[in-house]
């Protein structure tokens, strides 16, 4: 993906290789090939990190816009509407193995299978529930309700992304080792025991999904 110019490398380590993609109106990328599998998910809003929430009382914000392609593929996307596409794509560099779909259809016509999503919901408290997994990884959804706090203090590592609505202690730039974000794909990175913390903009409800990779305790 690297030598199509829609596709903007943002960071990379021994897990993942992360693309901000935007594609402006009535455009389209080269026609190019996705070698590995990758997840997709939005990025921040074109204002920044913390766009206001768009929340009726105290409702939960839907779930963002999630993707899981296995790869082995080449195509080209065009864009025919008068607003730019953007996009955050997180190849994954290690074998994926068998995909499930728990509570959200990555895999089309695969059932959901043990859906950890409570119900109803309660948008007074934190929600948190997986959306699929992989041999490898843990996809997880996760809304704040207002003036809630999530801290990640969890001996794997994390890669969290989708984020609106939503702060973050975590510094900007990509950092050789410790916890880093990165602006613009709206992607932070979590090494396995860091203390990183996240909270919902004043008054409103935020949301945000974490990928986490099973028994990884650090990088290589």
């Amino acid at each position: 993906m690297e030598e199509e110019h829609h596709h903007q490398l943002v960071f990379e380590n021994s897990y993942v290789k992360a693309f901000y993609v935007e594609i402006p109106a009535h455009d389209a990328t080269l026609y190019h090939r996705h070698d590995l599998p990758y997840v997709s998910l939005p990025p921040p809003a074109a204002d920044g990190l913390n766009p206001p929430a768009i929340v009726s009382g105290r409702a939960l914000p839907p779930e963002p816009r999630i993707g899981y392609m296995a790869g082995g593929f080449s195509h080209a996307v065009s864009n025919p509407s008068d607003v730019a596409l953007r996009n955050v794509a997180i190849e994954l560099l290690h074998p994926q193995g068998a995909v499930r779909n728990r509570c959200a259809e990555v895999v089309r016509g695969q059932p959901l299978t043990n859906c950890d999503k409570p119900t109803p919901l309660d948008p007074s408290l934190l929600s948190r529930y997986t959306l699929f997994e992989t041999d490898e990884i843990v996809v997880e959804y996760l809304a704040l309700p207002p003036d809630s706090i999530f801290t990640s203090t969890g001996t794997s590592v994390m890669l969290v992304g989708g984020l609106s609505g939503v702060t973050t202690n975590a510094p900007e730039g990509s950092r050789e080792d410790g916890a880093f974000f990165e602006p613009r794909s709206g992607l932070v990175w979590l090494p396995a025991d860091s203390t990183t913390v996240f909270k919902p903009a004043p008054g409103g409800v935020g949301h945000l999904v974490l990928i986490r990779f099973k028994d990884a305790k650090s990088l290589p």
